[in-house]
């Protein structure tokens, strides 16, 4: 395999993002990092808030970001423009002094930022939108300017309800016309994207809970904390599958009809008829994609060519 020449980034990452002009790698810690099309520093580490960054997502030439910090119970929203890049924000000590909302501090350099008032559970867009669920408080889609499309109650499913926080939200994505909602004890909801009408309820019956889940059209990879998966398909029969561990990335790959799994200490290709793996000592992150080739964005920032 040849040497990859593509520096490691200088934090710990969580994930990170392409967009036209190139990437922007977010750290465990809030860190924000800009980077070219050839993944080279275009600035230095920014911190724009001083909490751990709970979600992102794309929207266009903006990335919309949640943060959360449970120990001083504050949640914000907020909307960068990529194009103008980050700046350093307030410390955390200075959050502690700031207790009603008008005195309350916000992200630095962002295009809009909100207070919100119950914690964001998950965070997605397409191209016109983005969608986030807020605990207790409902599903809310909004547009680029931030205005408010339409909003609808949080999801239930009446034979989860006597099971432990089995009905908390943990993955939702777009997928063409449609928004799929998925709980932890693996509740699926299905709604119109244009106006949040409800489509479909299920529940996918297995016996465990759900850490993630990855979509593609009506493909969706049902990634469990124990490491069992389930490749769940309308009308199709379902595919199951044990990894070493939580899947934390997954895309699915068109060169070779599979899902591409960034596992426990694992890379896996898992298609209809054949499973692939290849081991690695350290946590992979992300599933990168690299000029025509895939990265993998290892726990160490470290970049490494993918065995697929």
């Amino acid at each position: 395999m040849p040497e990859l020449s593509v520096e490691p980034l200088p934090f710990h990452p969580s994930q990170i993002w392409q967009w036209d002009e190139g990437y922007i790698a977010v750290g465990i810690d809030g860190e924000f990092l800009a980077l070219d099309l050839q993944l080279k520093k275009t600035s230095e580490v920014t911190k724009p808030f001083p909490c751990s960054v709970q979600s992102s997502t794309l929207l266009g030439k903006n990335l919309i970001v949640t943060w959360v910090d449970h120990e001083l119970m504050l949640a914000r929203m907020a909307s960068f423009a990529l194009d103008k890049g980050f700046e350093n924000g307030p410390e955390r000590g200075e959050l502690r002094t700031r207790t009603t909302i008008d005195a309350a501090l916000h992200p630095a350099g962002s295009v809009w930022s909100h207070v919100l008032d119950a914690e964001p559970l998950v965070l997605c867009s397409n191209d016109e939108q983005f969608v986030f669920i807020l605990w207790q408080k409902g599903i809310y889609a909004m547009g680029t300017d931030a205005g408010e499309h339409w909003r609808i109650q949080e999801p239930t499913w009446d034979r989860m309800k006597h099971l432990p926080h089995a009905e908390v939200v943990i993955s939702a994505s777009v997928q063409g016309t449609l928004l799929h909602v998925w709980s932890r004890g693996a509740g699926h909801n299905t709604y119109l994207r244009e106006n949040g009408e409800l489509v479909n309820s299920e529940v996918v019956e297995y016996d465990g809970i759900l850490n993630s889940v990855y979509s593609h059209d009506e493909n969706h990879l049902l990634c469990y904390e124990s490491g069992d998966v389930i490749w769940h398909r309308a009308d199709t029969q379902q595919k199951h599958f044990k990894l070493k561990g939580p899947v934390q990335h997954a895309v699915w790959s068109e060169q070779h009809e599979a899902w591409h799994i960034a596992g426990w200490r694992e890379e896996v290709l898992v298609s209809d008829t054949n499973m692939q793996r290849h081991i690695f000592d350290d946590i992979p992150v992300q599933l990168v994609e690299y000029n025509d080739s895939t990265l993998v964005l290892m726990n160490s920032g470290e970049f490494i060519s993918s065995s697929f």
